[in-house]
Order: C-alpha cells, then structure tokens, then sequence
C-alpha cells in the first residue's frame, strides 16, 4: 500500500468538499431549530444574553415553559429571528442557567410534549 505524499494531495479535495458539504448540512439544521426555537420564544416567556463563551457575538434564549427552563445557544448570523425576544446582560435574574444538561432538556421537552397530548387537549385545529 503506498502512502506517497501524492496519494495524500489527491485525497486533500476530496476531503475538504466533505467538509464544507458536512458545514453546510450543519448550518443548516441549526437554521431549523433556530426558526423553531424563535417560535417558541414567541409563545413562551424568554430572554436572550450575551454568551461570549459560544463564541463572539452567539447569545443564549433562556425560555421557560411548563415550569422549567430551556435553553439554546443561537449565533450571530440568526440573531434577526428573536428580534421579538426581549435582549437582556449576562447574569440578568432571567438568564442564569438552572443547571440543567442537553440529556434533561431533551427529558423536558418530551414531558412537556406529552402533558400537552393528554386527553381533552386538542391540537387539530
């Protein structure tokens, strides 16, 4: 098997196509959750606070829904979709972190999902 310095230099394209193409796929699902998330602001009491720690100029929604709170990393480029959410400093009473882990928030959710689906609750409008 040759692992010649030209092998390597025709693989280097090849490699970065499935890169861009994997960054692309990326961006573009959290594109989606970020719509969703930005309707969900609508809907519930929600924040958003600088998170310098995602990265410059990424911010956090802290947004509370059937009690607890959820929250979401969301960055500079779909800023534009919370314009709706009220902007608050970091370590605003409203924007600190309860704790929680990404496994409880997906817990959350899907509790929350389910107390919505009990009978006598009709979502087929």
């Amino acid at each position: 098997m040759s692992t010649s310095p030209q092998g390597a230099d025709a693989a280097e394209p090849t490699v970065q196509r499935l890169v861009e193409e994997h960054e692309k796929a990326v961006t573009a699902a959290l594109r989606e959750r970020n719509h969703l998330a930005a309707w969900l602001a609508a809907l519930h009491p929600s924040v958003l606070a600088p998170a310098p720690e995602a990265g410059d100029g990424w911010h956090m929604l802290f947004l509370r829904a059937g009690g607890w709170q959820f929250t979401w990393p969301i960055p500079p480029a779909d800023l534009l979709l919370f314009d709706h959410v009220k902007r608050v400093p970091a370590g605003d009473h409203r924007a600190r972190h309860d704790g929680h882990t990404r496994k409880q928030q997906h817990l959350r959710i899907r509790t929350h999902t389910a107390v919505l689906c009990l009978p006598g609750h009709d979502t087929s409008t």
